[in-house]
């Protein structure tokens, strides 16, 4: 199943698909075999309420596109299976982290460019995809006595999301920056945060394209 034959009904997938086919590249690395499988999992949890909700006349074609994306994790299952659930999340935390601090040090180090941006994208997808490990009934917990396990997780939570959400505005600010002429502006991770906004969710997909 490949990004650019998805409907346009499940071109909030896409971004998903595409990070999975670069890692697919990647021959030399079990990992990226590992995180593209997640990303494609993910990929098929998000798609599944959209063709449910959806009434377009394409709903036929996106039931196909993730009946064939079904398929090829079939496929991978068995090789998967040899790691736990927290394995496949630790895995893929590590790429998430490995991607965004070399985009950070770029960016910090005052040498950001279109190559910087893809890279934040990118761990901000990572990012993204860890959602799919933890549990919903923690993630609701919302301030209630938790134990230490349960505390841990929703740190990590907590920071997953923090990351996925400043490496959109990140890669957004810098992109704006080269669009107007002018250099982007350094900003660590823990120094810029607070500005970031949720608004980027819905335009960044868009932003990508252009890249």
């Amino acid at each position: 199943m490949s990004s650019s034959t998805l409907p346009p009904s499940l071109k909030k997938i896409n971004v998903f698909l595409k990070r999975a086919e670069e890692l697919d590249r990647d021959k030399s690395n079990a990992e990226s075999r590992v995180v593209a499988y997640n990303c494609r999992q993910y990929a098929v949890l998000i798609g599944i309420p959209l063709v449910s909700s959806s009434s377009s006349d394409d709903n036929g074609a996106a039931k196909a596109s993730l009946g064939e994306l079904l398929t090829a994790l079939e496929k991978e299952k068995q090789a998967m299976s040899v790691f736990s659930k927290n394995e496949h999340w630790k895995i893929c935390r590590k790429v998430a982290d490995r991607v965004f601090e070399k985009a950070d040090s770029e960016d910090r180090a005052g040498v950001a460019n279109k190559g910087t941006a893809r890279s934040f994208y990118a761990a901000g997808t990572f990012y993204e995809i860890l959602q799919q490990f933890h549990d919903e009934e923690i993630k609701n917990k919302d301030g209630a006595d938790l134990n230490e396990d349960e505390a841990s997780v929703t740190e990590h939570i907590e920071e997953e999301d923090q990351r996925r959400v400043y490496c959109k505005w990140k890669a957004t600010d810098i992109l704006t920056a080269i669009k107007e002429g002018r250099a982007p502006k350094p900003g660590g991770y823990r120094q810029d945060k607070d500005e970031t906004d949720d608004g980027v969710d819905g335009a960044t997909n868009n932003e990508e394209e252009g890249i």
